[in-house]
C-alpha cells in the first residue's frame, strides 16, 4: 500500500509491541507472517464480544464497558497512563501496532450502499421496465412490418385488387407509397420519445445525487487529536483523520467535537454530556463516567461509552477508541439497512395499466384481424397485418412515459423550490397516496435544541402569595425586555451562574456549551438587553466569579460565588434540581410557599417542561473564609454557608415544536392524513408536545371518546411492544389472533409512540403496512434525521430525511431530503404528489378516449361502411397530436378540493381502473364516435354508397372523392373530440366555470391540434399521405359541434356528481372501497375546533368516513 498516505502506514524500525510483533523492528515481508499477526489481533479483539456473538453479528454486542483499564490495555495492546487522562509521558498506539491495526480493520468508516454505475441505470431506465419494454416491442413490430411490407410482401395480392378501395391503380400505388413513409415515421418518434423519457427521469435522480454528493462533502469531519509512541519509545502527540484511526488509539474530546468511532472513556471532567439524539432519538443530554458498568448494563445504556456520530456538549475526555466503521454502533444500524428497496407504489401502478392495456390491445387486434378478413375489400396478407397491427398499437398510450416522467419532474422542481430534494422522483407520487405520516420528534416536529420556554418568579408579596409565570411573546417567541425588571434577579443569576458562552463569529452570535446552560443563557440574556448588556454586567467587579462548584450527577447543582471579598461582598448562586435546591433556601420551612412553588412546577412538567431551580444567597463578613480561599465540592466540605438561600425562581426548559408544523399537522389531518409521532423520548413529553402541534387534541375530543375503555392505546411505549414484535423479519400471516387483534386497534387508535428503540421503529411502520387501513394495510411515510431512524426510513414507502441535523445513513436510507429541515415543506408535498398522481390520471383518460371512435371504422367496415379512417390518420392523431396534449397535463394545476379528500390508496384505485375505463371507452370514446358517425353521414350520397356499394366498391370517381371527404370528416371530427376530452377531462369535479384554462401548456397543445388538422386537411403535401381533402367552410365549422356538446355533456355529468357527493352519494365512490359507509355530515359539520376532519374519519371502518377518496 501507499506509505506516504498517512502516519499509519510508515514502516518503522525499533519499538514495535513486545510478545504480540516479535519482528516490529521491521516491515513484514513475508505473508505468512502477516496473516499470523492479523489473525493474532483478531482473536484479541474477540475478547470485547461476547460468548454467543457471531463473526458477523448483525446486533451491537460488546462488553468493552464492562472490563477494567488493564484488560483493555491487554486486549489493544496500547498504553494508558494510570490517572487516564494521558496528556503527559508515552501513551497509546506504537506507529508500528497503528499500521497494522489499520491493515487489519480497514478505514474507520461506514462501508457506503452499493450504487450502481451511472451510465448503466440510463440503460435499464431506457430499455428495462415493463412499460418500456411494451412501447419497445411496439416499435420493433413496426419495424418488422416495414420490412415485411417493403421486402414484397405486397406482391402475394395483385395490384389490382386495391383499386376498389382508392380509385385507379396508379392512385393506389402513390396513396401505398405515402402510407409506408407515414410508417418510417412511427417507430422513429415513439423510439426517440423512450429515450427523451429515459434521459429525463436519469437526469433528475442524478442531479439529486449529484447534490447529496455536495452536501456529504459539506460535512466533512475535522482531524482528531490522538496521541501515539514512536519508534524510539517518545510520545507523539499528533492530528490524525477520523477514517485513519484504529481500534487502541488514545483521543482527547472537548465541548463541540463529533465524536470520530465508538470509544470508551478513560478520564472525562465532572459533568461531561453527550448528546445521542441522533442514535436514540433523545433530546436530552446525557452525563457521562468512567467508571466501569456491569455485564447487566448493555453497550447502548452504558455510560463510560460515547458513539460514532455523536457529539460532546460539555466537558472533556480522553478515550481509548474500540470499534470503527462497520463494527460501530451507528455502523451496525446501516448495515441493517441495505437490502433493496420495494417497488414504489407508481411502479405496481403502472404494471397494472399495462396488463390492462396489453389485454384490450391484443383482443382489438385479434378483432381487427378479423375485420379485415371479413371485409369486402380484398387486401394482401401483409396489408391484413399492418393494418391489425397498427389497431393494436394505436391503444397504448404512447404519451403516458413522458408525461410520467415530465409530471414527475415537475412536482420535483416545485419541492426543489421549497428546499425539498427528492433522490427519487416516483416517491413524489406515492407522497400523494400517503395515509400515515409516522415521524420522530426530535428535530423533526421539534427543534432539537432546548428553549428556555418559562420565567417563574414570586409574587412581590413572595412564594405564599403565589407564582408568576412569564411566558415568550407568542408572535416573536422571545422573552420582552418590558419585564426587565420583574425578572431581573433571575435573569442575572442565570447570566452569572453558567456555564455557556456566546461568541461573535462571522458576525454571528454563537453559543457553545451544555444545551440547558445554552438555553438558560439565551433567555437571560434577553431580558438582560442583549449580550452587549450582558457583557458590561458581567465586566463590573461585584460580579466577579471568584469559586465554582460544576454541575455533577452526584449533587445536581451547580453553584458559583461572585464579589470583591476584599470589601468583603460577595454572594452566591445555586442552581439546578428543584428538590435538591429547595431544601438550601429558607422557602422549604414555608409550608404555604412551597405548596404554591411546587404547584407552579407540577403545571409546567404537565407541559413536558425540564424545571431548574435558582437561588442566592449574600456573604458577608465572618461568611467569607479567610483570604477569599473558598473550597468544597459537596456540601459537607464547603467553608462556607450552604444554607439559608433566598428562592429566585424556577426555569421551564423543553425542545420546542418547529414554527408551523402545529398548522402543518392539520392540514395533514384535513387531508385525511393520520400524523403519528413515533419518539424515544418520554411519554410524559411525547404526549405534551403531541397535544401542542394537535397530533393529541386533549381528553376530551371525539377520538378519546372512541376509545371506549381502550385507554392503552392513547399513547403506547417501548416497553408495551416488547412482547408484541413479530418473531419474523416482518409480519405474516400466521401471527397470533391476539398480536394481531391488539396491532389492529393499535393502528386505528394511536398517534404517540413513546420510550421506542429504533426496531421499534420499523415495526410500527411495518404494523400500519400490515394492519392499518381496516387490514389493507396504509401507505407510510417516515421522517427523521437521527441514525436510529435509518431502518424504519427504508422500511416506509417513503423515507424523508433532514439535511441540516440528518446522518448520513439516514439520507442514505430516505427517498426525500429536506434540506432546511421543515416538517411543513414534506406535508405541501403530499399536494404536489396528489396532483401529480390526478394529472397522470387525467392524461390516461384523455389518451384512451380515442381508442373507441379509432377502431370503430375497421369494424363498421364488415357491414359494408366505406371507409372512414385510415392507419395514417390514426397515427397523425396518436403520434402527431395526442402525445404532446398527454404530456401538457403534467403542468396542470390543481383543482379546489384535491386536499379536501382522504388519499387515493393504490390497492383500492388505480391509477387506471375501471372508472378510467368506463369513463374513456363506455362514456367520451362513445360521445365521439357518435359525432364521428353523424359527421360522416352528413355528407351527401354517403348512405347511398353504402348502400349501393358498400366498402369494397367499385366507386365513381365522384363517390372516391365522397368517401375521401368522408375520412377527412370524421378526422376532423375526432379531432375536435380530442379536444373537448382533453377540456372535460382537466377537471374531475370542478366546473370549468370557475376552472377555466389555467394551463397555457394544454392551451398550446390545443391551439396546435387545430393547426395540424387544418394543415392536413388543406395542405396539399398532406393529402397523399394521409387520405384528406380540402372541405367547405360548412364541413369544417359542423364538427365544432361536436366539441361544445361533449364538453357541455360532461359539465351536465359534473354538476350531477357534485350534488351527489354533497349528499354522501357519489355514484362511483359507493362501492369502490370496501368498508366505506358513505355516509357522511357535511365538511363543516365534520370538522372539530382545530379544523381538522379527523375525528369523523376515525367513525369509519377504514377510518376515512367523512371523506371520499380521489377516484372519480
Amino acid at each position: 500500500m501507499d506509505q506516504s498516505r498517512n502516519p499509519l502506514v510508515t514502516p518503522m524500525e525499533g519499538g514495535g509491541a513486545s510478545g504480540a510483533f516479535p519482528r516490529s523492528e521491521s516491515m513484514l515481508t513475508n505473508s505468512s507472517e502477516v496473516l499470523i499477526h492479523a489473525e493474532q489481533i483478531r482473536q484479541r479483539y474477540k475478547r470485547l464480544q461476547p460468548k454467543d456473538a457471531l463473526d458477523d453479528e448483525k446486533d451491537y454486542k460488546t462488553l468493552v464497558h464492562t472490563l477494567a483499564w488493564e484488560r483493555l490495555s491487554a486486549i489493544f495492546k496500547t498504553k494508558f497512563v494510570s490517572d487516564g487522562r494521558c496528556r503527559t509521558g508515552p501513551a497509546g498506539l506504537k506507529e508500528e501496532q497503528a499500521r497494522r491495526y489499520f491493515e487489519v480493520y480497514g478505514k474507520n468508516q461506514i462501508t457506503p450502499p452499493k450504487k450502481k454505475n451511472k451510465w448503466l441505470k440510463l440503460l435499464e431506465q431506457t430499455f428495462l421496465g415493463i412499460f418500456n419494454i411494451l412501447l419497445w416491442g411496439c416499435v420493433a413490430a413496426e419495424v418488422a412490418l416495414i420490412a415485411l411490407a417493403t421486402s414484397g410482401g405486397g406482391a402475394k395480392a395483385p395490384r389490382s385488387m386495391n383499386v376498389t378501395a382508392a380509385g385507379s391503380v396508379d392512385q393506389e400505388a402513390e396513396q401505398a407509397e405515402g402510407e409506408q413513409e407515414a410508417d418510417y415515421v412511427t417507430p422513429i418518434i415513439l423510439s426517440a420519445v423512450i429515450v427523451m423519457a429515459a434521459l429525463l427521469q436519469w437526469h433528475a435522480e442524478q442531479q439529486a445525487e449529484d447534490q447529496m454528493a455536495s452536501l456529504q462533502k459539506m460535512q466533512a469531519a475535522q482531524k482528531v487529536p490522538v496521541v501515539r509512541i514512536d519508534k524510539n519509545g517518545q510520545r507523539m502527540d499528533c492530528e490524525v483523520d477520523p477514517v485513519n484511526l484504529v481500534p487502541g488509539d488514545i483521543l482527547f474530546l472537548e465541548a463541540g467535537n463529533r465524536i470520530p468511532a465508538d470509544v470508551r472513556i478513560l478520564y472525562c471532567t465532572d459533568g461531561m454530556e453527550v448528546d445521542n439524539s441522533a442514535l436514540t432519538g433523545e433530546s436530552m443530554p446525557e452525563p457521562r463516567h468512567t467508571k466501569t458498568e456491569p455485564l447487566s448494563c448493555s453497550p447502548t445504556e452504558a455510560r463510560n461509552l460515547a458513539f460514532f456520530g455523536t457529539t460532546v456538549l460539555k466537558g472533556n475526555a480522553t478515550c481509548v477508541v474500540h470499534a470503527t466503521g462497520d463494527s460501530t454502533f451507528l455502523g451496525k444500524i446501516a448495515q441493517g439497512i441495505k437490502s433493496s428497496r420495494v417497488k414504489s407504489t407508481l411502479e405496481y401502478q403502472i404494471e397494472h395499466f399495462i396488463h390492462i392495456i396489453a389485454v384490450v390491445a391484443i383482443v382489438v387486434g385479434l378483432l381487427s384481424l378479423v375485420a379485415n378478413l371479413m371485409s369486402p375489400v380484398k387486401r394482401s396478407p401483409a396489408e391484413v397485418l399492418q393494418n391489425s397491427a397498427a389497431a393494436l398499437f394505436a391503444q397504448v398510450p404512447e404519451g403516458l412515459l413522458p408525461t410520467v416522467t415530465i409530471s414527475l419532474m415537475i412536482a420535483s422542481e416545485q419541492m426543489a423550490k421549497k428546499m425539498v430534494l427528492v433522490r427519487k422522483i416516483d416517491a413524489v407520487e406515492t407522497l400523494g397516496c400517503v395515509s400515515v405520516f409516522c415521524s420522530d420528534k426530535t428535530g423533526t416536529l421539534t427543534k432539537g435544541e432546548m428553549t428556555v420556554q418559562d420565567l417563574a418568579v414570586p409574587l412581590p408579596g413572595g412564594p405564599a402569595e403565589g407564582m408568576a409565570v412569564h411566558n415568550r411573546e407568542p408572535g416573536s417567541l422571545i422573552f420582552s425586555n418590558k419585564l426587565a425588571q420583574v425578572l431581573s434577579d433571575i435573569a442575572l443569576c442565570g447570566i452569572l451562574n453558567n456555564g455557556a458562552e456566546c461568541k461573535m463569529e462571522d458576525g454571528k452570535e454563537v453559543y457553545s456549551g451544555s444545551p440547558t446552560e445554552v438555553a438558560i443563557l439565551n433567555a437571560c440574556t434577553q431580558v438582560h438587553g442583549g449580550n452587549s448588556q450582558v457583557r458590561n454586567s458581567k465586566a463590573k467587579p461585584e460580579f466577579d466569579k471568584i469559586f465554582e462548584i460544576p454541575f455533577n450527577s452526584e449533587n445536581k447543582w451547580m453553584l458559583t460565588v461572585h464579589g470583591q471579598p476584599s470589601r468583603g461582598r460577595c454572594f452566591s448562586i445555586l442552581k439546578g434540581a428543584p428538590d435538591r435546591v429547595l431544601k438550601f433556601c429558607t422557602v422549604s420551612k414555608d409550608g404555604a410557599a412551597m405548596a404554591k412553588i411546587e404547584a407552579t412546577m407540577a403545571d409546567l412538567m404537565a407541559q413536558a417542561r425540564r424545571v431548574l431551580c435558582i437561588a442566592k444567597r449574600d456573604l458577608t463578613g465572618s461568611d467569607i473564609p479567610d483570604g477569599a480561599k473558598f473550597e468544597g465540592t459537596v456540601p459537607s466540605d464547603c467553608n462556607f454557608p450552604m444554607g439559608n438561600f433566598e428562592f429566585v425562581g424556577l426555569y421551564g426548559i423543553e425542545d420546542p415544536p418547529k414554527e408551523g408544523v402545529a398548522t402543518a399537522v392539520v392540514k395533514a389531518q384535513k387531508a385525511g392524513v393520520k400524523v403519528v409521532m413515533v419518539t424515544g423520548d418520554h411519554p410524559d413529553t411525547a404526549r405534551a408536545i403531541a397535544t401542542r402541534i394537535n397530533i393529541l387534541h386533549g381528553s376530551e375530543d371525539a377520538e378519546s371518546d372512541q376509545l371506549q375503555g381502550a385507554e392503552e392505546f392513547s399513547v403506547i411505549t417501548g416497553t408495551m411492544l416488547e412482547s408484541r414484535v413479530p418473531k419474523a423479519d416482518n409480519f405474516t400471516d400466521e401471527e397470533p389472533d391476539e398480536l394481531v387483534t391488539w396491532w389492529k386497534k393499535a393502528t386505528q387508535h394511536t398517534r404517540v409512540f413513546a420510550r421506542v428503540s429504533p426496531i421499534h421503529k420499523q415495526v410500527i411502520v411495518q404494523a400500519y403496512q400490515k394492519y392499518g387501513y381496516k387490514g389493507i394495510g396504509d401507505i407510510c411515510a417516515m421522517t427523521g434525521d437521527g441514525v436510529n431512524d435509518a431502518p424504519a426510513l427504508k422500511q416506509a414507502e417513503v423515507g424523508v430525511a433532514m439535511g441540516i441535523r440528518g446522518t448520513e445513513v439516514a439520507k442514505d436510507a430516505a427517498d426525500i431530503v429536506l434540506q432546511n429541515d421543515n416538517f411543513s415543506s414534506i406535508i405541501d408535498g403530499i399536494e404536489q404528489g396528489r396532483l401529480c398522481s390526478a394529472n397522470l390520471r387525467k392524461s390516461i383518460m384523455y389518451t384512451l378516449c380515442s381508442k373507441v371512435p379509432q377502431f370503430a371504422p375497421t369494424l363498421a367496415m364488415v357491414f359494408s361502411v366505406p371507409e372512414a379512417l385510415t392507419i395514417a390518420q390514426v397515427l397523425l392523431i396518436d403520434i402527431g397530436t395526442d402525445i404532446w396534449t398527454a404530456i401538457a397535463y403534467a403542468f396542470q394545476p390543481a383543482e379546489s378540493k384535491l386536499m379536501a379528500r382522504a388519499p387515493r390508496h393504490p390497492k383500492l384505485v388505480k391509477l387506471a381502473d375501471w372508472g378510467v375505463g368506463v369513463y374513456s371507452y363506455c362514456y367520451i370514446g362513445v360521445l365521439q364516435a357518435l359525432f364521428c358517425w353523424i359527421m360522416f353521414f352528413s355528407l351527401p350520397d354517403m348512405f347511398r354508397i353504402m348502400h349501393e356499394k358498400g366498402s369494397a366498391g367499385p366507386y365513381t370517381h365522384d363517390e372516391k372523392h365522397t368517401i375521401i371527404e368522408g375520412k377527412t370528416v370524421y378526422y376532423w371530427t375526432l379531432v375536435m373530440g380530442q379536444i373537448a376530452a382533453a377540456i372535460s377531462t382537466t377537471t374531475e369535479r370542478q366546473t370549468l366555470l370557475t376552472y377555466c384554462f389555467p394551463n397555457m401548456a394544454l392551451n398550446v397543445a390545443f391551439l396546435f391540434e387545430v393547426i395540424l388538422g387544418l394543415v392536413a386537411i388543406y395542405a396539399g403535401f398532406m393529402h397523399g399521405p394521409f387520405d384528406t381533402t380540402s372541405l367547405a367552410l360548412d364541413y369544417v365549422s359542423k364538427p365544432v359541434i361536436a366539441l361544445v356538446a361533449i364538453v357541455v355533456i360532461e359539465e351536465i355529468r359534473k354538476y350531477i356528481f357534485r350534488q351527489l357527493e354533497e349528499q354522501g352519494m357519489c355514484g362511483w365512490c359507493l362501492d369502490t372501497n370496501p368498508g366505506m359507509d358513505g355516509s357522511s355530515s357535511s365538511e363543516d359539520e365534520s370538522q372539530d375546533e382545530y379544523g381538522s376532519d379527523e375525528s369523523s374519519m376515525e367513525d369509519s371502518d377504514l377510518g376515512y368516513g367523512g371523506k371520499k377518496p380521489l377516484i372519480c
